[in-house]
């Protein structure tokens, strides 16, 4: 059976059981200060669990994508470990419990499935009577079938009982595929709780029960809920009978490219298989992500996509691929997804550019690691040690990306080792800070002040589309990060209201602000947000109490709203026409639209020419001047995809959307604030356009009297301009011209007499030189030089004088500037020009390095140039003195 028709009869089977068909959450977790990925089904159903959710749903169902990086060293080694994968699962929000969780699996793996009832084993938490009562008199299943485990195995969170977190948890139980006595450890006694693979998890039903008290209490739920999970690539390993989940259907197609690329066989040679498998896992795990929005990065979410994509990159180097090779596999990871994941093939070039981009990038890295490396094995070499550091290796590692089994193979290569002690110790540090500086909280569940108001409340009303002002109740006030009743003039506050018409910054659009007004009290509001299905109003109270409770109007500021509005409308024609001018894959990548101008990222992988530019500013206005109407309308995000809505890249959407159409030319998925007319936005000028990572272009602008007010100030410029040059407007660039031409010319002949001043001072530098064994030491001031004259000036010293050492200094634009030059005669007594430049520096402030025969060197402290020199002379003495004893 196909992967693809498993997860369509696990969702049927369900919706036939009365559950609504509800759509995966996006790999990015909406608002979640919990999770960096979504790595469970139940994660965006949190809300619900614990009786807080707005959903008016009892029973779902869902296939949801998932990304976890916790058993990262497994992938590839074991026959069933992701990063990426999907989940299959059915939830119950205080509805049905454990009786009918347990009787509806059996029936789809048994009735549905056809699974033959002797392949399947149980398990249940040790203490959990309730579950194994009904798996044994109900299904039935032969006690010699089920087993009991501890909370370790068999509750959720693991080992919550003894050790946390606190919040809702409960007993699972599991259900599992026997493959075999001839598969996995081949012990009479094996059971599902072994490793050897033999018994394959399929299934793991969670009944949410309790809620964990700090003190370590179980207190049963008010409402019960059921959780489950199902590996949907475990269950089609099943299904089809193959050894290991990378055997499948959706990523054999694959493997058989990556055989392709590499010339060798997957079955061939174990070692060679593990390769292929975490670069099929990794490149999958890539692909969503970009189509999630997540890019490559030095942090976050981009940091463990860059890590993922890096990991395959060299795997694919031990397979020997030596160019880049993962962004040809997108459009096969495309092909075989496409059946639930429609996104990833319409979107496939574009996160193809983005993969290779990286890849690009990494192998330059890779290139530069190498070098990196071949200097620290000489200077090992060089100091006759055998060992190199923990802190070198993993820095090879962290900062150029270079594996640490080709840095121990190359090591060994050379007769070197490497100290792993040392690299572990360097991991443990940096794990360390890691958690320290992420914003993840660990908890499974939310805390803080919004967890409190969601037991109190299910969200904010939002009338802005309608309303600029309305009369609303004040359901909670935030203070210093803590819930209070009432606060006073002169306090900073987060007022969340029951209805508003602010709108809180979401899909690129900046808050509203305005004011508050209620017998007698008046608050600014100064900024809005939006958290999950709340608007937070941020503001400071100017006069008066404000109570929980109180009844408010709620004003927003009209004009502001009106131009944030115009730059809104003014993105979505800006993107209708760039996908026009460039390509359909100028897709958006993010945007932000605020009150005096907006900005617009996009996908494209070159700078825009100016000619360009300016035929995307002329269709804009040619759009805003056919005053094409803008209308809005509600319906199903199926309808809107069908009506040719463009989706956002990596955003998640709700099932019922609005879609925002501006004549025949643009409709796309928009919660935002819009103009009626194009022909309101007025002038669109383009400010400008530039990089903002791998593959993203911006473009920022302006519109209406914002647009109008830049260009009047860049004539006032251009009027300054002409009194300055004495010229007339139309005249300015040639005038320019001219006195560039003028500049450059006499720069040319003050460069002319430096040279040739530096020349006539070479004879006398050489003259009065110190000689420390039979070497000239050299230290001079050359005021007004620059740093390129002074390289000269060492370069002309080194061809008279067989054996110099040669410290010059100069002063430019409040700097020092010390260039330090060594003959080989001197290197090769052990003088190291890189190490004297960074000592000399130290007395100017600054710091400096290089080569072993020429360094430069700068610092802040123009007043101690002479004293660095002296100290320089004295340097150089005491090291050949040292060198030549």
């Amino acid at each position: 059976m196909k992967t693809d028709d498993i997860r369509n009869k696990f969702l049927k089977f369900f919706e036939k059981k009365s559950h609504t068909i509800w759509p995966g959450d996006s790999l990015v977790p909406r608002e979640d200060p919990t999770l960096l990925f979504t790595g469970a089904g139940m994660n965006q159903f949190k809300d619900m669990f614990l009786g807080k959710g707005k959903l008016n749903i009892k029973r779902a169902t869902t296939c949801q994508k998932c990304l976890r990086t916790g058993d990262l060293e497994n992938v590839g080694r074991t026959a069933s470990h992701h990063t990426f994968f999907e989940m299959l699962g059915n939830f119950s929000f205080g509805d049905y419990f454990k009786k009918e969780t347990i009787e509806w699996a059996w029936e789809f793996l048994v009735q549905e499935l056809k699974l033959p009832e002797e392949k399947l084993f149980v398990s249940v938490y040790k203490d959990d009577h309730e579950s194994y009562e009904i798996w044994e008199k109900h299904i039935p299943v032969p006690k010699s079938k089920i087993y009991s485990y501890g909370e370790n195995d068999n509750f959720w969170p693991a080992n919550a009982p003894a050790q946390g977190p606190n919040g809702p948890c409960g007993p699972c139980s599991e259900i599992f595929y026997d493959q075999g006595a001839d598969v996995g450890c081949g012990r009479k006694e094996c059971e599902p709780a072994c490793d050897c693979d033999r018994f394959v998890e399929i299934w793991n039903l969670v009944f949410t029960q309790f809620d964990r008290k700090e003190d370590g209490r179980l207190e049963p739920l008010p409402n019960k809920n059921v959780d489950t999970g199902m590996g949907l690539e475990r269950m089609a390993r099943v299904m089809q009978g193959v050894p290991t989940n990378f055997d499948i259907d959706i990523f054999i197609p694959i493997i058989k490219s990556i055989e392709g690329f590499t010339h060798l066989r997957y079955h061939d040679n174990a070692e060679n298989a593990r390769f292929m498998r975490r670069i099929a896992d990794h490149v999958k795990a890539c692909v969503f992500c970009v189509s999630d929005g997540v890019l490559p990065g030095n942090e976050g979410r981009g940091y463990v996509e860059r890590r993922l994509l890096r990991r395959a990159v060299r795997d694919g180097a031990q397979l020997g691929i030596k160019e880049c090779f993962l962004y040809k596999l997108v459009p096969i990871v495309s092909n075989v997804m496409q059946g639930y994941y429609p996104d990833i093939k319409q979107r496939r070039e574009n996160i193809a550019r983005i993969i290779k981009s990286e890849e690009e990038k990494f192998l330059e890295t890779l290139e530069l690691g190498t070098v990196r490396l071949k200097e620290l094995m000489d200077t090992l070499q060089k100091n006759k040690i055998k060992v190199l550091s923990g802190k070198e290796a993993f820095k090879l590692y962290d900062t150029y990306g270079f594996p640490l089994d080709m840095t121990e193979s190359i090591l060994h290569e050379h007769g070197f080792a490497m100290d792993s002690i040392g690299v572990e110790e360097e991991f443990k540090r940096q794990r360390t800070q890691a958690r320290s500086s992420s914003s993840m909280t660990g908890q499974v569940f939310d805390s803080g002040p919004l967890s409190t108001i969601k037991e109190i409340s299910k969200g904010t009303t939002f009338l802005g589309y309608e309303k600029n002002s309305c009369k609303a109740k004040v359901i909670a006030i935030i203070q210093n990060d803590n819930l209070t009743e009432n606060a006073q003039e002169g306090c900073e506050v987060s007022i969340i209201l029951d209805q508003t018409p602010f709108y809180g910054e979401s899909g690129g659009q900046i808050g509203d602000t305005g004011i508050f007004e209620s017998n007698g009290s008046h608050v600014r509001i100064t900024d809005t947000k939006k958290n999950n299905s709340f608007i937070i109003h941020i503001g400071k109270i100017t006069k008066g109490i404000v109570k929980t409770g109180d009844t408010i109007d709620a004003q927003i500021d009209i004009p502001r709203r009106n131009l944030i509005r115009r730059n809104h409308t003014a993105t979505h024609v800006l993107h209708s026409v760039l996908r026009n001018v460039i390509g359909q894959h100028a897709e958006q990548a993010g945007s932000l639209v605020s009150h005096d101008r907006l900005r617009f990222d996009f996908h494209h992988f070159s700078s825009l020419a100016k000619e360009e530019i300016t035929r995307i500013e002329d269709l804009v206005n040619e759009r805003i001047m056919e005053n094409a109407p803008v209308s809005v309308k509600e319906l199903t995000l199926q309808e809107a995809r069908n009506a040719g809505a463009v989706a956002l890249f990596g955003e998640k959407y709700e099932e019922q959307v609005r879609m925002v159409s501006i004549g025949n030319f643009s409709k796309e998925l928009c919660g935002g604030t819009h103009i009626n007319n194009t022909g309101e936005i007025g002038l669109f000028r383009i400010v400008g356009e530039s990089s903002v990572a791998s593959g993203i272009r911006r473009i920022e602008a302006m519109t209406g009297t914002s647009a109008l007010s830049r260009d009047r100030e860049k004539e006032m410029l251009v009027q300054e301009l002409c009194g300055i040059l004495n010229a007339r407007e139309e005249d300015i660039s040639a005038k320019t011209q001219e006195l560039v031409n003028e500049v450059k010319k006499l720069q040319k002949e003050l460069h002319k007499q430096k040279q040739k001043e530096l020349l006539e001072k070479i004879d006398s530098l050489s003259l009065n030189a110190k000689e420390v064994s039979g070497v000239k030491i050299i230290t001079k001031r050359i005021d007004d030089a620059s740093a390129d004259d002074m390289r000269k000036t060492a370069d002309m010293l080194m061809k008279s004088e067989k054996k110099a050492a040669v410290v010059l200094g100069s002063t430019q634009n409040g700097r020092v500037i010390l260039i330090v030059s060594l003959s080989p005669n001197v290197t090769g007594r052990g003088l190291h020009a890189g190490s004297i430049s960074k000592e000399v520096a130290k007395i100017v402030g600054g710091g400096g390095g290089g080569r072993p025969d020429m360094a430069q060197a700068g610092g802040q402290l123009v007043d101690k140039l002479d004293d660095a020199l002296d100290f320089a002379s004295a340097l150089l003495t005491e090291k050949i003195l040292q060198k030549s004893s």
